[in-house]
């Protein structure tokens, strides 16, 4: 049974109000009539059908207002519950979201990824990990300036600033975050052996580094021609299908990175299980380093990181392979809990596990970019010791990194 409101309203302002609608709608029924475009129809089209519920909600404010029998009270109550959830649904509509965020959750996110901003732009400062620090320095500041944009967007979902803020922030944050992890293994193979190894460490970082790049120019390329169809109410899925692409390419080459880091790991692992002295069998430079109680477990901190960046990945393929309509787009459960949750695990765990906390601050752990080849390997006398160390401090700077 429909419950009657028991407040009260000002007649004439009804009667005010409902003339203004009138003659704004008389104007945009004059206006269908000479536009030309199909998104200007569309648009009037929206509006007047805005404008008609409008008018009801007014009428039956007026009806409520005046009547004096219950039954056409109550059926007047009704009909205003009706435009109103009309009203919110019209919103959500006109959202270029399908729906409105939340206010509260991306306001919180928000804040949670300014917080991590905060903090690896310090620590990375502190422990000189130039490296990682910048890596995390654009994917923490990109998280943040994503959430703030869907917070934005949460008290007017129809501004297009603030989606393509968060859009091409929160798309571009994980690459960031994936590059300082990449580097990570790059120092792990130093650390180790190269000999672990199936690709030279630097390669690591190159490679995959390159790919998201390849796929967030696809993902770009994509988003730009979805949303320009969109705002012409046109079809959009030749857009959409290339940012999938995008998406599908990145988690394919997450899922390459994932096959070398596993190799690695697992040869590690037969090392310690069949060596009675493992050290033996890796880099004697970096013997002290890999007896730090941190480091015994950053194996499994990276390997939960990259799992996690690559759950978000998968659900970014399947929520745009649905449309920009889709359950899952719409949905904002969805994106909490497999887009922001995952980059928070992801990015929380790496900061417990900073390198300058893993390796300690006056570590050097250089990283190689490029081998000579094995003629040269054999014509060049190989230092040893302390001289090995000066010899790689006067490398380029991009082919090391501090801790």
């Amino acid at each position: 049974m429909t419950s009657i409101p028991t407040y009260t309203v000002d007649t004439q302002d009804l009667v005010s109000q409902y003339a203004t609608l009138s003659r704004i709608y008389a104007s945009a029924t004059e206006a269908l009539l000479t536009v030309s475009k199909k998104y200007e129809t569309v648009s009037l089209l929206r509006q007047l059908d805005m404008l008609s519920v409008s008018g009801e909600y007014l009428n039956n404010e007026y009806i409520y207002a005046t009547a004096t029998e219950s039954s056409v009270r109550a059926s007047a109550a009704s009909v205003i519950a009706e435009a109103t959830a009309y009203f919110q649904d019209y919103q959500d509509d006109l959202s270029v979201y399908g729906m409105t965020p939340s206010y509260g959750g991306n306001m919180a996110l928000a804040i949670v990824m300014g917080i991590f901003f905060v903090l690896s732009t310090g620590l990375g400062l502190y422990y000189k990990q130039w490296w990682f620090g910048t890596c995390f320095f654009f994917g923490c500041g990109l998280e943040f300036a994503g959430y703030v944009g869907r917070t934005v967007s949460a008290k007017d979902p129809v501004l297009v600033d603030p989606f393509l803020d968060q859009i091409i922030s929160l798309t571009l944050a994980p690459a960031f975050i994936m590059g300082g992890i990449y580097y990570m293994l790059a120092k792990l193979c130093s650390i180790f052996g190269e000999g672990h190894s199936k690709l030279k460490p630097m390669s690591y970082a190159k490679i995959f580094i390159v790919c998201d790049v390849v796929s967030i120019i696809i993902q770009a390329v994509g988003g730009g021609m979805a949303a320009s169809a969109a705002a012409n109410y046109e079809n959009a899925d030749t857009g959409t299908h290339i940012m999938v692409a995008g998406l599908a390419f990145q988690v394919a080459s997450m899922t390459l990175f994932l096959y070398f880091w596993f190799d690695m790991c697992y040869s590690i692992y037969k090392v310690y299980r069949t060596s009675e002295n493992p050290d033996d069998e890796f880099n004697d430079k970096f013997k002290d380093i890999r007896q730090r109680p941190m480091f015994k477990t950053f194996p499994v901190a990276i390997t939960l990181s990259t799992l996690f960046v690559y759950v978000r990945c998968i659900y970014r393929v399947a929520e745009l392979s649905e449309g920009w309509s889709g359950h899952l787009i719409t949905e904002e459960i969805y994106f909490l809990i497999l887009d922001s949750l995952m980059m928070c695990l992801a990015i929380v765990i790496m900061l417990v596990y900073f390198p300058g906390f893993v390796f300690g601050k006056d570590s050097h752990i250089p990283v190689k970019g490029f081998r000579l080849s094995r003629k040269k390997k054999e014509e060049t006398p190989q230092p040893d010791g302390d001289k090995l160390l000066t010899d790689n401090n006067e490398q380029s700077a991009t082919d090391k990194d501090s801790v």
